[in-house]
């Protein structure tokens, strides 16, 4: 059975898209699963066992020719993606992002058996042949869902080879960078080996004592911070990151991480902990590092600090500690399911979870509410005392 797997974008998308490939994968071993995703996408998906082929497609300039109504062009663009498929021969395409623009992908696939979600916009419905039902539950759960159907499809069209299918009693555990353990709704993502002594190598630059004379520290707990989102509405103030910081000077060194976006964004507070010389306990990372860099960097760490961003749902692949900050959007859909967390949210607002990218209030109270001193003590309850009182 060759299946085409249809998730094109974003990190936090692809990686909630994991635990349904791994399904795949677990229940028809013989399955070939080829993976479709935007080329700056391509390094979530290195090194996972349960993806057989990753097929990179241009689709962010599919997209920006969409937006331009450029018809030649997408013509074009789409009659190419269909000769690239076509020679795979493909049996089923799974659709979990529901968009028309991925509902096109399956129309280029030549698949006949289409799974996708159901109660999509977009005219994405046109383009699917079994549609899970509609759900409001998370988005890990509802994508899983889509690929459950495929235990339909085989049901219904016996011209499938599908001799390797397993019951579920019998699922293979999944691999968790070399932890097995059968979690249905745990993310992959998986760091090369010799990244992590790359990831060494950037911790050693940064000289533990040299400034703050850190004496009742014997070795200082490491914090990955996560600035910037895709979202303002999304982001913690510079302001709290700060005061976060100097808190724990005494006790931790810290990774900053982030695109080349956060770089000039940031540098505020940069500076400001450059003047306090607090840039010696500090890795700068932002706009420096790939998204494996990334990974190997994060799974370094003791504990990570993010708001509803792309990185946070690497921590969580990666299996380790997580405060998570939340405001517009729902940490019930969008948010940990699996791990070691702690979600933090302004509990005093009414109007959590809008999804407003632009907050009509001053302030931006469900940010800016989430206090600095609540972040610490969440980093402690996460990993006990170890590392010295709150």
């Amino acid at each position: 059975m060759n299946i085409l797997f249809v998730r094109l974008s974003y990190i936090g998308d692809i990686l909630h898209a994991t635990p349904a490939a791994r399904w795949i994968k677990e229940h028809y071993s013989e399955a070939k699963l080829h993976w479709i995703v935007t080329p700056s996408m391509v390094e979530l998906l290195k090194n996972n066992p349960y993806v057989d082929e990753i097929i990179p497609w241009e689709r962010d300039e599919y997209e920006a020719h969409s937006k331009k109504l450029h018809i030649p062009t997408m013509w074009r663009m789409w009659w190419e993606l269909r000769d690239k498929l076509e020679p795979y021969k493909f049996d089923v395409a799974v659709d979990v992002q529901g968009r028309l623009i991925t509902g096109l992908v399956l129309l280029a696939s030549g698949a006949p058996i289409r799974l996708g979600l159901g109660g999509t916009k977009e005219l994405n419905w046109l383009f699917t042949n079994y549609k899970a039902k509609p759900s409001t539950d998370h988005v890990i759960k509802r994508y899983i869902e889509v690929a459950e159907l495929l235990n339909t499809a085989v049901t219904e069209h016996s011209d499938l080879n599908v001799s390797s299918a397993v019951s579920e009693d019998n699922v293979k555990p999944c691999i968790t960078n070399g932890v097995t353990g059968k979690k249905l709704y745990h993310m992959d993502f998986f760091v090369p080996p010799n990244l992590h002594v790359w990831a060494e190598e950037q911790w050693k630059s940064i000289s533990y004592d040299t400034f703050l004379e850190r004496s009742e520290v014997e070795k200082p707990l490491r914090v990955g911070l996560v600035l910037g989102t895709s979202w303002a509405t999304k982001e913690w103030p510079q302001e709290k990151w700060y005061s976060l910081i100097k808190s724990l000077q005494y006790r931790a060194n810290f990774v900053c991480l982030g695109g080349p976006k956060e770089a000039t964004q940031y540098k505020p507070l940069m500076d400001s902990l450059t003047v306090d010389g607090l840039d010696k306990i500090m890795l700068n990372m932002l706009g420096k590092t790939t998204l494996q860099e990334v990974g190997a960097l994060i799974e370094s760490c003791d504990v990570v600090v993010t708001a509803d961003t792309g990185s946070l749902h690497i921590a969580l692949a990666l299996n380790k500690p997580v405060v998570a900050l939340f405001g517009p959007t729902d940490p019930k859909l969008w948010g940990p399911l699996t791990g070691n967390f702690k979600v933090l949210v302004n509990d005093e607002l009414d109007c959590l979870g809008c999804r407003k990218r632009r907050c009509p209030k001053p302030d931006q109270y469900c940010m800016s509410g989430i206090d600095s001193v609540r972040v610490k003590k969440a980093i402690f309850e996460l990993i006990g005392d170890k590392h010295g009182k709150v």
